[in-house]
């Protein structure tokens, strides 16, 4: 009895996998994501070191606030608001849902 519900949960497993072609679309749409190469920016399409180093510690944490990043950073949050500010205003990051629960999206 036990064989026989095994067998048949491994036929179905196998014949859903066969012919699921949307799942296969699927898998090579992620594939081809993630293969697909991000743009290398350098240093110098930042306005300046500050922003560059902004938007790479953004990319390391992403739900990064105004005084984690002036503590890592060394300097003001007020100084972090305008280096932030530079970054949306070149399209670099956008913020996404709240303040408090939110994180940056990284455009480029």
């Amino acid at each position: 009895m036990l064989n026989d519900i095994e067998s048949d949960r491994v036929e179905r497993t196998v014949s859903t996998t066969n012919t699921d072609k949307f799942g296969q679309a699927i898998c090579a749409w992620n594939v081809k994501l993630q293969t697909q190469k991000q743009p290398n920016l350098s240093i110098s399409d930042f306005p300046s070191m500050l922003t560059w180093n902004v938007y790479e510690a953004l990319k390391m944490n992403r739900k990064a606030k105004y005084s984690w990043l002036a503590d890592n950073l060394g300097v003001s949050e007020r100084t972090i608001q305008r280096a932030i500010d530079d970054l949306k205003e070149l399209g670099y990051i956008n913020k996404e849902h709240s303040k408090i629960k939110g994180e940056w999206q990284l455009l480029k």
